[in-house]
């Protein structure tokens, strides 16, 4: 058994104890829990059935305890990265709620410290790479299904938030409580996967919109544009303030086209000949190249299935040294993406991938 500590338990640290009280996740035992509220947190315990676990008011005192092997990082996401070394230097091995971070500089040397020490498992909570229907896209596109991608368009206005919504804690909506928006919180999972997918790209330019009909100070609307190193081009939409919203991700390729609707069907159209072949060697002025349509369709993209397969995937990192679904390093790659679309936003220029990380950090204290 992996004896596993929870760090700050609010709502989404009770989305976790509440997977493994009802024995969805396969060998972790909850042995402490740290928070601030030391008395909401024996409550929750309490809830559960964990009469017996140990509550810190201190975190680095959990983690000196020799209570816990692991540790779920679930505090606010500033507090990501400072927290991450020190489980580290105490030998614990952890797995951090998304974003893994607000600061790419700060994240980035987590993850050279953890590097340190590769024995220690390290991963961070984006669930959605769990299910199985984007399993099958990056299948297909590691498969080379589509050939050399063209462009990538995801389109994610169906994450509607209410002014209650934003109202109901004060750090939501404000760049000193998140760090950001909707890239920050609710699209991170969908830019997250996209990279996870087409890769990183090698240019980024951000247009945000902040408060757009709503009493906050981040952006509710925003649109990245990415250019990747063979000339493909990238788009990633997402909005808040729509409703009901579209939830459309599509890769073009030189051998094909994937559609991901509703992240439950794959539309996957598979060209007879390579379009850039057809080009050279047709007489057509407007040809339709033919092709084949293969429909996938799943239906775990229940958050819960996917939160207990990441937990349990944890414990079998840890316990018979298997891949993490999502390690430090590739869960950064959506804050990188994420900090350079609000400093080339903020600056209103292009961006080059890797850019100066401190730069985004100076400017982000600013508006605290």
């Amino acid at each position: 058994m992996v004896r596993t500590g929870i760090a700050g338990i609010g709502a989404i640290a009770e989305n976790y104890i509440k997977l493994v009280a009802s024995g969805k996740v396969q060998g972790m035992e909850l042995t402490a829990f740290s928070s601030r509220n030391v008395v909401h947190a024996q409550e929750v315990a309490e809830k559960y059935g964990f009469h017996n676990l140990s509550i810190y008011g201190d975190y680095e005192e959990m983690l000196a305890s020799g209570k816990v092997d692991a540790v779920i990082i679930c505090t606010p996401h500033y507090q990501h990265p400072a927290m991450g070394k020190l489980a580290v230097r105490h030998g614990i091995h952890m797995l951090v709620e998304k974003p893994i971070g607000v600061f790419s500089e700060e994240v980035k040397e987590m993850i050279e410290l953890a590097e340190e020490k590769p024995e220690l498992k390290s991963g961070v909570l984006y669930n959605r790479r769990a299910c199985c229907t984007f399993h099958k896209v990056k299948e297909l596109v590691e498969g080379n299904a589509v050939g050399s991608i063209k462009r990538a368009n995801w389109l994610i206005t169906n994450l509607h938030r209410t002014e209650a919504y934003h109202k109901s804690s004060p750090w939501r909506g404000t760049y000193k409580g998140e760090g950001g928006g909707i890239l920050m919180t609710q699209a991170s999972h969908q830019l997250d996967l996209f990279l996870w997918i087409c890769s990183m790209p090698a240019r980024v330019r951000g247009f945000c919109y902040n408060g757009m009909e709503r009493d906050i100070q981040v952006e509710n609307d925003v649109t990245i544009q990415m250019e990747f190193e063979n000339g493909a081009t990238g788009q990633f939409i997402a909005s808040s303030r729509e409703f009901p919203g579209t939830n459309r991700f599509e890769i073009s390729g030189d051998l094909g086209q994937i559609i991901v609707e509703n992240d439950n069907h794959i539309i996957y159209n598979k060209l007879e000949t390579s379009e850039s072949e057809y080009s050279r060697t047709t007489s057509d002025y407007f040809g339709k190249i033919p092709y084949e349509r293969f429909d996938f369709y799943f239906n775990d993209d229940e958050n819960t299935v996917q939160h207990a397969a990441i937990l349990n995937n944890f414990v079998d990192a840890i316990e018979k040294d298997e891949e993490v679904i999502c390690p430090l390093k590739e869960a950064m790659n959506s804050l990188v993406i994420i900090n350079g679309a609000y400093l080339s936003g903020w600056k209103q220029k292009t961006l080059d991938i890797p850019f100066d990380y401190s730069l985004f950090t100076q400017e982000l204290k600013k508006k605290f």
